[in-house]
């Protein structure tokens, strides 16, 4: 038996990746610390853009299970294709895109929704009543 109770984290989280970043540059900059098993960058369901996060996930090997402490040490704050990367171990499992898509339906306040609001709403009887009725001079 190991010397952890429970098998070690080897899923690393990592915010504020640049909308550019490919899956391959991030396995070769993450790779040099140990093997890889994936590497998921999550785009937004509607617009296919990337959300400006990613996952790496490294092999479990019984030799050295630090692989992810080691990567997370040595990379953390470093610059990616001009942004700063900001890495820490991932909670929870990964997420199906149907879960993503779920996420993603929140409405956001537009700066436009009272003005659409306002064009919504119905004419006062009054407004009715002079266009209804011929004025003429």
């Amino acid at each position: 038996m190991s010397r952890y109770s429970r098998p070690p984290n080897t899923s690393l989280y990592i915010r504020n990746v640049p909308d550019n970043s490919r899956s391959e540059e991030l396995r070769s900059m993450f790779g040099k610390y140990g093997p890889i098993t994936d590497v998921y960058i999550p785009t937004d369901y509607y617009t296919r853009r990337v959300r400006g996060f990613a996952y790496i996930k490294f092999k479990n090997t019984f030799e050295d299970p630090r692989d992810a402490d080691d990567a997370l040490y040595h990379l953390d704050r470093t610059k990616f294709n001009g942004r700063e990367l900001e890495i820490e171990f991932a909670r929870g499992d990964r997420k199906s895109p149907n879960q993503m898509k779920g996420k993603d339906r929140r409405r956001s306040y537009n700066r436009y929704d009272d003005y659409d609001d306002r064009r919504r709403r119905r004419r006062s009887p009054r407004y009715a009543y002079l266009i209804d009725t011929d004025i003429s001079y």
